[in-house]
Parts: structure tokens; C-alpha cells; sequence
């Protein structure tokens, strides 16, 4: 991984974030700066004053609501990367300290397959029936250290 990668990717974040919630709060100022025009209470009675009608100004827009998805995609779209740059490298390591922890096991049980098999030979040549078997399960576990080892090795590269 690129070691300006993560600070690059908040940066941008960090930056995008920033500018939406300035364009948010500047569309509140000016939705909230307009005068609400005065509606007189239904029931109440007309006065003189009420029956001049005060100068209306058009009502706010609606904020455009095809542009509001659209920032809210590409925040999600910029947190799910956020996201990603600060997940992929935790999964990189542990995938490779999983693949060396299997391999240490792996190694443990074509050792002690291996002790029995050292043990037979030893005690009964090649007469035992359980050598063969012995035999096979040390080298299957063998070959499984192995292979997890070189897994890591190349997931490390």
C-alpha cells in the first residue's frame, strides 16, 4: 500500500464534506432569510389595515432535489472508500498472520504424525499396519504447512 494513500483519500473526504455542508447550510440561510408573508387567521375579523395586501414575495424553491441525491450518493460513495482505505490494510495483515497461524498447526500435526510414524518404524519395521497410514497423514499435513506458508509469502507481496 502507498504510504500517502489513507492521508490522500481523508484529505479528499475531508474536503468533499466540508463543501457539501457549506452548500447545505448557505441553501438554510437563504431559505431562512425570506419573510414569511403575514396570512391573516381564518375566523378573525377583517380590519381595515388587513384589507391591503402586502407586498408577496415568491415563495423559496424547493431545493433541488436531483442534485441533494446526487451529493448523497457521492458522500456514500466517498464514506464506503473512506471505509475501504481504512479496512483493506487490517484485512491484508490478518489474512496474512491467519495463513502463517494454519500453517504453524498444520505443522504440529505432520510432526506428531511424523513421531508415530519414527516410533512404528522403530518398534515393528514396516510390519505395522498404521505406518502407512502415519506416513500419509504427516506428508498431507506437511504439503498443508506448506502451501499456507507460500500463501502468505505471496499475499505479503
Amino acid at each position: 500500500m502507498q504510504p500517502n494513500r489513507i492521508g490522500r483519500i481523508l484529505g479528499v473526504t475531508t474536503r468533499v464534506a466540508g463543501e457539501k455542508l457549506r452548500e447545505q447550510a448557505d441553501r438554510l440561510a437563504s431559505a431562512s432569510a425570506q419573510p414569511a408573508p403575514s396570512v391573516p387567521k381564518p375566523g378573525a375579523a377583517a380590519s381595515p389595515a388587513a384589507t391591503v395586501a402586502p407586498p408577496v414575495s415568491p415563495p423559496p424553491t424547493a431545493p433541488n432535489l436531483a442534485s441533494a441525491a446526487d451529493g448523497t450518493r457521492r458522500m456514500a460513495r466517498g464514506a464506503g472508500r473512506f471505509g475501504a482505505a481504512l479496512v483493506r490494510p487490517f484485512a491484508h495483515a490478518t489474512g496474512i498472520i491467519w495463513n502463517q497461524i494454519v500453517g504453524v498447526f498444520f505443522a504440529l500435526f505432520a510432526l506428531l504424525f511424523g513421531e508415530h510414524v519414527w516410533i512404528l518404524h522403530k518398534s515393528a519395521g514396516l510390519r505395522d499396519r498404521y505406518l502407512i497410514l502415519y506416513s500419509i497423514l504427516a506428508l498431507l499435513f506437511a504439503w498443508f504447512a506448506v502451501s499456507s506458508f507460500w500463501r502468505a509469502r505471496r499475499r505479503q507481496r
